[in-house]
């Protein structure tokens, strides 16, 4: 398909919530780049839909002044169908999300050479008078070498400029969303140094200072609760408390953060006068209730809307396992959504965030992977107690309640707060057999994720139709993890399940993948 009689769409690199972001060939300049196709709502009127048009050109423009090594180039925006499309530099790289997935929390001096270049960038926007509005893991991809790039300037706002958007929506992913935003004031670039200071946070923590369970009671907490101190900081803790100030006017300049976070990356101590972030008072103690024992959950990164809230955001996301096999992504870009991999606009999934995974046999029971077996699971099998169904667009499936959800374009997580257990599932397209596309991801992963090895593609029957696992262990810096990956085609839509839990857990697995998998249902 051909879009802007130049551009020849190649493949999907993810959705998200403003849209699809494509891999696609500029034939005049005969080079490849990303192009974000924006899509509306079906219920807008007539009206709504011309404003939001023009709103989306008027974004893309703004994004487009910005000229800056860590920022994702905008070349050009089109309209074709009807519609507007951002074209866009394409960046092969995983996003920071993804990395955190993959390798859990990082090191102080890294982040900190990352946030350097992320608050640089920060600093060359503002200074254009755009406010980015969505600062996270997911939208700054990590490139060779550690270079930063921060993507989703398309919904970007010109400082002054109220009518890019409309009232009610509140752009972002609530565990990011500085306090002044959440609570409906305006908010100018200090809002994006407190979205930094929370994505720093994420980096050396694992996850949100701020994230909970769901987007309201997440707000709820940005809104009413200080950051709980950082345990890995380290040097990085004077920075993370100045970034993470309640009010704006008392917030760590963009000035003063580069500056600690240089000192930082360069294995020098800041010299910082008195930044500390306000621990929140004790809280009593909550009065044990007997409850049926249970394994703990997983833990996952959430965010999603809730009630009025529109987070309309779609960053880039390393799309792992969600790709053709032909064209298993390097990266996405984003523009608005996350969890791609390469940069230019994306909303995708790329080759980073977290993979898929599999169904329910243990690859250390000495089962042989030769044979085509039957995956199926019995709807008798024990189903632990405190589990919920996920209701989503294309699936639902049950998992622990405690578990939180977040989604990245096509990509959907549930994990839990106090474990290393990772639930996705990927509804990404790609081309071929279920076995080839088992393989080709074990392929790429081999080359990405620390530590690859035992890995084994089984082909097995799952839900009456064929399907492969992917099985494997790799290192993250909490330890060994398993992984059980598993592909299939229902109805013509490619699915990819993925779970993942530390390694000498993992003979107790089937106690989740059994109610996974039999509860498990494509729409």
């Amino acid at each position: 398909m051909r879009v802007g009689d130049r551009y020849e769409l190649l493949s999907r690199l993810g959705q998200g919530g403003m849209g699809t972001v494509w891999h696609a060939h500029d034939e005049l300049l005969g080079r490849d780049v990303a192009i974000k196709e924006v899509l509306f709502p079906p219920d807008l009127s007539e009206t709504e839909r011309q404003e939001r048009h023009a709103r989306t050109i008027r974004e893309a423009r703004s994004a487009a002044r910005l000229s800056h090594p860590n920022v994702v180039t905008v070349h050009d925006v089109i309209e074709d169908q009807g519609r507007p499309w951002i074209v866009m530099e394409l960046v092969a790289a995983p996003s920071l999300q993804s990395v955190i997935d993959a390798e859990g929390p990082l090191p102080p001096q890294r982040v900190a050479e990352l946030g350097r270049q992320m608050v640089a960038a920060l600093r060359a926007a503002h200074a254009a008078g755009i406010v980015h509005r969505d600062i996270k893991p997911s939208n700054v991809l990590v490139a060779g070498g550690d270079r930063a790039v921060i993507t989703d300037f398309g919904i970007a706002a010109i400082e002054g400029d109220a009518t890019l958007t409309g009232t009610g929506v509140l752009i972002g992913s609530p565990a990011y969303i500085a306090p002044e935003r959440a609570g409906g004031a305006h908010a100018g670039p200090a809002a994006d140094l407190w979205s930094l200071g929370a994505t720093l946070y994420a980096a050396v923590e694992g996850r949100s200072p701020f994230e909970r369970s769901g987007p309201v009671s997440t707000l709820a907490a940005i809104i009413a609760e200080e950051a709980p101190p950082s345990r890995n900081a380290g040097p990085l803790a004077p920075v993370l408390a100045g970034l993470l100030r309640r009010e704006p006017a008392d917030r760590m300049t963009a000035a003063e953060a580069e500056r600690l976070l240089a000192a930082t990356a360069e294995g020098t101590q800041p010299d910082v006068v008195a930044w500390t972030i306000p621990v929140a008072a004790p809280q009593p103690a909550p009065v044990a209730v007997a409850k049926p024992a249970r394994r703990p959950a997983v833990m996952v990164l959430a965010s999603g809307l809730a009630g009025a809230l529109v987070v309309a955001a779609f960053g880039a996301v390393w799309l792992l396992g969600r790709h053709s096999n032909k064209t298993v992504p390097t990266a996405t870009t984003s523009t608005a959504a996350n969890r791609s991999g390469t940069s230019g606009g994306s909303g995708q999934t790329s080759p980073t965030a977290a993979p898929d995974f599999g169904q329910g046999t243990n690859p250390d029971s000495g089962s042989s992977p030769s044979t085509g077996r039957s995956a199926s699971v019995s709807p008798a099998a024990s189903f632990p107690q405190d589990w919920t169904t996920r209701s989503e667009s294309d699936f639902s499936v049950s998992a622990p309640s405690a578990w939180s959800r977040r989604n990245d374009g096509d990509n959907f997580f549930y994990q839990d707060a106090t474990t290393r257990y990772l639930l996705q599932i990927s509804t990404t397209s790609w081309d071929g057999d279920p076995q080839s596309q088992a393989q080709s991801v074990g392929d790429h992963l081999a080359g990405t994720f620390p530590g690859y090895r035992e890995a084994t593609v089984t082909p097995v029957t799952y839900r009456g139709v064929p399907a492969a696992d992917l099985d494997f262990a790799y290192d993250r810096s909490t330890g060994v993890e398993r992984v059980k990956d598993r592909f299939f085609r229902v109805g013509g839509q490619a699915f990819a399940v993925y779970f993942r839990m530390p390694a000498d857990q993992w003979p107790d697995s089937q106690r989740y993948l059994d109610p996974i998998f039999s509860s498990f249902q494509p729409r």
